[in-house]
């Protein structure tokens, strides 16, 4: 089996505790999943993706190195729509989205979310959360995150290819008022506990970040240019 990326590596070592579920999601070639199934990090770890050559691939593999009894009932997979993913109601469970652009990743969160709510027998302490990592597209993820009242668990930056990646742990909480006040549990629309600007990676990203907004603004409307002024006003105050 080949070695995990940098940001799968990452995304590994934020998973520090034991779910009953993970959802590796759009999972590809399940490395991800395949390294938490090995740690033994829940007592089910699901591969999904919609590709079913690569749904069908994985199996195989799943079969031929996990199948002994600590394994057999430690996975499944999954070849069905991120969108559709069969949640089912447990204490705890984590749902990992990375490597999908950000209009795709908020609508697989917000149809998750929804779906979840729709349950009739959900408890008032459910809870869900959620590894995402976008390849772009950042600002708005967190944005919608926010406006559905996640907290922040972590975040990070990771460096993989001459390319920063926004890793963010967050939580759901449904049916319950989530302390979403406390300033340790908020989410920043610009990212907060991940920057370091003393990491020559991290000012680089910054400026590029946002050099592409002021790049936006030339092109925008007269009706979007204030949105995109006050997203240029939020990253240059990290350099503060």
């Amino acid at each position: 089996m080949r070695n995990i990326s940098q940001r799968l590596q990452k995304i590994d070592s934020m998973v520090s505790t034991h779910y009953q579920s993970i959802w590796d999601c759009c999972c590809d070639h399940g490395l991800l999943g395949l390294t938490l199934l090995k740690r033994q990090t829940a007592d089910t770890v699901h591969f999904v993706d919609i590709v079913p050559s690569l749904t069908t691939h994985l199996e195989s593999l799943l079969q031929k190195h996990f199948s002994a009894d600590d394994y057999i009932q430690a996975w499944q997979v999954h070849c069905i729509d991120v969108a559709k993913l069969p949640l089912v109601i447990q204490d705890k469970q984590l749902v990992i989205i990375a490597g999908v652009g950000g209009e795709l990743l908020i609508s697989f969160i917000e149809s998750i979310i929804t779906n979840f709510q729709q349950n009739s027998l959900v408890p008032p302490t459910s809870e869900i959360e959620f590894i995402v990592c976008p390849v772009h597209y950042n600002y708005p993820v967190r944005q919608t995150l926010i406006a559905h009242n996640f907290i922040l668990l972590d975040e990070c930056i990771v460096t993989e290819n001459k390319r920063c990646y926004e890793i963010i742990h967050v939580k759901k909480q449904f049916g319950a008022s989530a302390d979403i006040d406390n300033p340790l549990n908020k989410i920043s629309p610009t990212g907060d506990k991940m920057w370091d600007l003393s990491i020559k990676s991290h000012q680089q990203y910054l400026a590029k970040t946002i050099g592409h907004y002021k790049r936006m603004l030339l092109a925008a409307k007269d009706n979007e240019k204030q949105t995109i002024n006050r997203i240029i006003e939020q990253y240059s105050s990290l350099t503060t």
